[in-house]
């Protein structure tokens, strides 16, 4: 006898492992991100550590199964790529998950109570923070000198879950120099820089912060920092111990100190690679038109003359993107009223006039209130848009929404134009400004899609057809944040070669009705071939 027989057997064995996927996912509703991608499709998805190794259709998926192969027969539920949220402040989630939890409590009384306990455990000048009060059930804001009372000799930092006033004590501010009422992101830079300066505290919050992210299907972020990035140390030693769940990009914004364009040098070549990555620079323009701080080519409709209640010094915002521009350092504009817009659109333009054209790929944020004129040179100058696509969510319904009275009636309708902007031929990705919204695609496609309010209002539609259609919607949240951070060849869609970047939703997103889809939700995250959330083996 000889071994032929066994020995072909062996050698078809090893070939069939050495094929074998480590996961494969089976779904009749796979949305690609593909630039062509219009609808799902029924099909399989292989992956072999930290690649996508095959696409296609169902049948061909046996092939790829070995006695190892962890399958995921999904059925009806839709897999797609992982999402990239293109505008998140890690800090404000950190501010707002700190301390004392009080959330629970229905008086000022009962708050204090907590704090004095909670301070106990705490050295004797050490920071006592809180969060998540609510001032509706306590029946106004609370006083400061019960805090002073109480704590004379340590800062108290107490935000409320709106993030709209800080309880805090004079100790505090004298410390943080911001005030209860002028408690922006921005305005507590002070205090956000000392709370990064605790890395051990700070490693666990943005490891729960990945874990939240990982349960929206989120693999990938750009994660906006005032001055310098102070949570560089913490985010390249989870990298060091390959501990870094998922994919960050970020980018400066200068807030105590001037734009800085040499640490901004030093950042994109030190911080290139694929999951940590520097991306330029946020530059403020103007505030919100909700407020009247947002820049108007005309008045305001309830504020007669008024045109900003702003004072914008646009020539020192050109001279310092020029000179971003020529290092090739990205910058992104914070731009909400008409006039501001065309203002940031006319210094990109200068940009390419002065220094010429490279592939820089800058962006304009928030883009509430756009001028049709100013979209079309947007798409021409191949300008990316960075929208919340959750934002009519801010509004309780649309009787009580603002956009008509700032405005007027016949103007609310460029608000939010998402269809203008892909009719422009301008790349739109999609953020969150967590924390204003915590990233989901479900509320994203309620809201930009459907366009409808959080009380369903107005039947049929806030100006739907002037919504961003299912499959360019899921594209923003996707390859096109890809596409911004040049890493479209890399993720952003589900390709043969490309990273194993993916999120499966429980059903299919493209067919679930208005009335059901903010109940939608992630149940597999899968990020860099590792699988970080897994809501149906939790199930099974």
């Amino acid at each position: 006898m000889t071994n032929t027989v066994s020995d072909e057997t062996l050698q078809h064995t090893e070939a069939a492992n050495s094929r074998a996927a480590d996961i494969v996912l089976i779904s009749n509703h796979i949305f690609s991100s593909e630039p062509d991608a219009e609808e799902p499709f029924a099909g399989f998805i292989a992956i072999q550590g930290n690649k996508i190794a095959a696409v296609g259709a169902q049948d061909e998926a046996q092939q790829w199964i070995g006695q190892e192969t962890k399958v995921y027969q999904l059925g009806e539920q839709l897999v797609m790529p992982g999402i990239h949220d293109n505008h998140v402040f890690f800090t404000g989630y950190m501010s707002m998950h700190r301390g004392v939890d009080l959330s629970g409590t229905t008086t000022v009384e009962e708050a204090l109570q907590r704090l004095i306990e909670s301070a106990v455990i705490l050295d004797s000048e050490q920071n006592l923070y809180a969060y998540g009060w609510d001032q509706e059930t306590w029946g106004g804001k609370p006083e400061q000198r019960l805090l002073d009372e109480a704590f004379p000799n340590r800062p108290v930092i107490a935000i409320n879950r709106t993030k709209s006033f800080v309880w805090m004590n004079q100790k505090a501010i004298d410390q943080y120099h911001f005030t209860p009422e002028n408690c922006s992101a921005e305005a507590r830079a002070h205090l956000l820089k000392d709370m990064l300066q605790d890395q051990k505290q700070v490693k666990q919050e943005f490891l729960d912060f990945c874990r939240l992210l990982a349960s929206r299907g989120v693999t990938s972020i750009k994660d906006i920092g005032f001055d310098q990035y102070d949570l560089l140390p913490v985010l390249t030693e989870l990298k060091s111990e390959e501990r870094l769940p998922l994919r960050v990009h970020f980018a400066l914004e200068p807030v105590l100190e001037p734009l800085n364009l040499e640490v901004g040098q030093t950042y994109q070549a030190q911080y290139c690679d694929d999951h940590l990555h520097f991306q330029g620079f946020k530059i403020m323009i103007d505030g919100v038109v909700a407020d009247h701080t947002g820049d108007m080519l005309e008045p305001y409709a309830d504020m007669p003359g008024v045109k900003s209640l702003l004072d914008i010094d646009y020539q020192k915002i050109e001279e310092l993107v020029l000179q971003a521009d020529k290092l090739g350092l990205k910058c992104c504009l914070t731009a909400e009223g008409d006039a501001a817009i065309r203002q940031a659109v006319s210094i990109l333009e200068k940009c390419r006039q002065v220094n010429g054209q490279h592939d820089v790929r800058h962006s304009l944020s928030d883009l509430e209130f756009p001028h049709p004129d100013d979209l079309k040179r947007m798409g021409e100058l191949g300008v990316f848009a960075e929208v919340y696509a959750q934002v009519l969510l801010l509004n309780p319904s649309y009787q009580e929404a603002y956009m008509a009275a700032v405005v007027g009636k016949e103007k609310e309708h460029r608000f939010y134009d998402y269809r203008a902007m892909l009719d422009a031929g301008i790349t739109v990705t999609a953020g969150t400004d967590l924390p204003l919204f915590i990233t989901s695609v479900p509320d994203s496609i309620y809201a930009a899609n459907k366009r409808l309010f959080p009380d369903g209002s107005p039947e049929g539609g806030w100006f739907p057809e002037r919504g961003m259609p299912i499959p360019e919607l899921l594209k923003a949240w996707t390859i096109n944040g890809a596409k911004h951070h040049q890493m479209e060849d890399q993720t952003g869609s589900l390709s043969v070669g490309k990273y194993a970047d993916l999120a499966v939703f429980d059903r299919n997103l493209f067919t679930t009705d208005a009335s059901e889809v903010r109940a939608a939700k992630v149940v597999l995250t899968i990020a860099d071939g590792k699988i970080v959330y897994d809501l149906i083996k939790e199930n099974e």
